[in-house]
């Protein structure tokens, strides 16, 4: 396992350890009382119609669905090798491993509570290691990343600059699979709201998700083309703003021990996340893309390597 505090890890162009540890690393504790069973944190896939009254049983298999979907978008079934670029708590890896037939799941992440909670076997690893800095040692067969890309470059970054970091995503990428491997990709984007028209709201991009930005679309498959065909889509707003209810109705129904766990203040702070998102989603301030890419055989070789990245230390 790889440590992010190393020279050269952990992105000067998108968060660092610090900034995903201040959102990941509040306590597994904490986020067992309002996330599924297997702490599943991205948006789920949920049967249609979608009702104004989600039961929160149904959490469980919706996050199931989720992972079915990138599992077979990324046609990841039997496969020897699979990357999964931020890992979480690593349910996708037990269940590519478990469910799927992959005989070997490799997790990144730079959360050390999330690193920390998952079991080392001969068929899962994780490291605690940016993608940037990674290399392996023989070519994937499939690639997921399940809300990982929102932290993959930094508000402050211009939109030329974004664009490069995104497209060094996708030919580093590229060049992890063999020939003809497939990338499929979840990420929260903005729809209807122009970031370079006014600033986004501090409580996000300071109190929430600091050093982190949301992409657009078109910036997602700009960045892809020269690498990528892009060959499934989803646009699931209504999917996360259901997730969004359950969770913060599942986070209240247990408040007292949330404000044991890590204090009023947190506590609060988290009620507000999971309703004022809700509310973007709701008004298509942002979406939820599910986007499934197939390797062009000519696909270019990326460049030189990111620039050095800061450390987990001042």
């Amino acid at each position: 396992m790889s440590d992010p505090s190393d020279a050269g890890s952990a992105a000067a162009t998108g968060a660092t350890p610090r900034a995903i540890e201040h959102h990941y690393d509040v306590g597994r504790e904490f986020y067992r009382l309002w996330l599924d069973t297997e702490m599943v944190y991205s948006c789920a896939l949920w049967d249609e119609p979608l009702t104004d009254d989600p039961v929160d049983d149904a959490l469980e298999s919706a996050q199931q669905a989720k992972l079915a979907w990138h599992a077979t978008a990324a046609d990841a079934d039997d496969a020897s090798r699979v990357l999964d670029v931020g890992c979480g708590w690593g349910a996708n890896l037990r269940y590519l491993t478990g469910a799927r037939g992959v005989a070997h799941a490799t997790g990144l992440t730079l959360s050390s509570d999330q690193a920390a909670a998952v079991t080392p076997s001969e068929s899962i690893a994780v490291r605690l290691e940016d993608w940037r800095d990674h290399r392996p040692s023989e070519p994937y067969d499939a690639i997921i990343s399940i809300g990982a890309f929102e932290h993959f470059a930094r508000q402050d970054l211009d939109d030329a600059a974004r664009q490069q970091v995104y497209a060094h995503f996708f030919a580093m990428s590229a060049g992890w699979l063999k020939p003809g491997g497939r990338l499929s990709l979840q990420s929260i984007a903005y729809e209807d709201f122009d970031p370079s028209s006014g600033p986004v709201s501090s409580f996000f991009t300071e109190d929430i998700f600091p050093e982190s930005s949301l992409p657009r679309l078109g910036q997602i498959i700009t960045a892809a083309e020269p690498f990528f065909r892009l060959v499934a889509y989803r646009s699931d707003a209504t999917h996360y703003e259901r997730t969004l209810h359950v969770w913060q109705r599942r986070l209240e129904a247990h408040s007292e021990a949330a404000i044991a766990l890590v204090g009023r203040s947190t506590y609060r702070r988290y009620v507000r996340y999971l309703r004022v998102s809700r509310a973007m989603f709701d008004r298509r301030v942002c979406t939820l893309y599910r986007l499934a890419f197939e390797r062009r055989p000519t696909a270019p070789k990326a460049e030189t390597p990111p620039p050095e990245h800061p450390s987990k230390e001042p």
